[in-house]
C-alpha cells in the first residue's frame, strides 16, 4: 500500500491522518450502502445441494473402491490388481448412483413445475 504523504511530512502529522481516516471511513461507509446482496432462491440452493450429493457419491464410490482393493490385495497378496479393478467398480457405482439420483432429481423438478398449458 503506497503512503501518499511527501517525503518532507513528519511520521507524526496528526492532522493528516484524522483525514486519511476520515476518507477512509468515508469509502467504507459508502461501500457498506452499497447494492445489498439477495439471498439465493431455493431452486439454486436445491441445486447446489443435488450437486454435491453427485460428488459425495461418486467420491466415496471411488474411495471405498480403493480401500477395498488395496485391503484385498493385502489379503490375498495380489498387489495392484484387485484396488485397480475395485476402483473401477467404485466409479462405476458412483456414476449408477449419480445416475439415479439425477432421475429422482428430474422427476421431483417435473412434479414441482407448475402446468403453463
Amino acid at each position: 500500500m503506497s503512503d501518499k504523504r511527501s517525503p518532507d511530512t513528519p511520521r507524526n502529522d496528526a492532522d493528516g491522518d484524522r483525514k486519511r481516516l476520515d476518507d477512509l471511513e468515508t469509502r467504507l461507509r459508502a461501500a457498506r450502502s452499497g447494492p445489498e446482496q439477495t439471498p439465493r432462491p431455493a431452486s439454486m440452493q436445491r441445486e447446489i445441494g443435488f450437486a454435491y450429493r453427485v460428488l459425495i457419491e461418486m467420491a466415496v464410490g471411488i474411495g471405498f473402491g480403493a480401500f477395498a482393493g488395496w485391503w484385498l490385495d493385502q489379503w490375498l497378496g495380489t498387489r495392484p490388481i484387485l484396488m485397480v479393478v475395485m476402483i473401477l467398480l467404485g466409479f462405476a457405482a458412483g456414476m449408477l448412483n449419480a445416475y439415479r439420483a439425477s432421475q429422482a432429481y428430474s422427476a421431483a423438478a417435473r412434479s414441482d413445475r407448475p402446468d403453463d398449458e
